[in-house]
């Protein structure tokens, strides 16, 4: 007898570990985090005062997501999400809002970004779902989609 975790829905695409490395998750999910309605796109330094890397890893890891088609990147212009990136950088972000949301109303501790972000990345897709399950809010408005739209994250 199996049990459906899924009490929520996550955007499509829902990334699985497997799906894409963790550095890329993670760029995917700064450039998520960074960008605003206003901003075309965004500058490498941004990037790289966000992640903490060298300028060189920044411009050769946006160069490879500009290859696999998950970002649209132009030397001295910066770089956005494409349609394929968004949807990978919002699975990522309904994940940690899901981890956060869970540590903090469940567990009552905070986790800081790298620390859930690992988790929600680490963790499998009915894993997730069961966090979510026993949490009593459908979100803390924590994810970075909840800072741009009227209601929060899909949690």
């Amino acid at each position: 007898m199996s049990s459906d975790y899924r009490t929520g829905s996550a955007p499509d695409p829902s990334p699985e570990p497997s799906d894409v490395e963790r550095t890329t998750a993670r760029y995917l999910f700064a450039i998520s985090t960074l960008s605003t309605d206003t901003e075309e796109r965004i500058a490498t330094g941004e990037l790289k005062e966000y992640l903490g890397v060298t300028p060189a890893s920044v411009t050769e890891m946006v160069a490879k997501l500009d290859e696999r088609g998950l970002v649209d990147y132009e030397k001295y212009q910066g770089v956005r999400l494409t349609g394929r990136g968004e949807g990978i950088a919002s699975g990522i972000a309904w994940r940690l809002c899901i981890v956060t949301s869970f540590f903090d109303s469940v567990l009552e501790t905070g986790l800081d970004e790298e620390t859930a972000f690992d988790i929600g990345f680490t963790l499998p897709e009915d894993g997730v779902y069961r966090l979510r399950e026993r949490m009593e809010a459908s979100c803390l408005e924590v994810c970075p989609e909840s800072d741009r739209h009227e209601t929060c994250c899909p949690a």
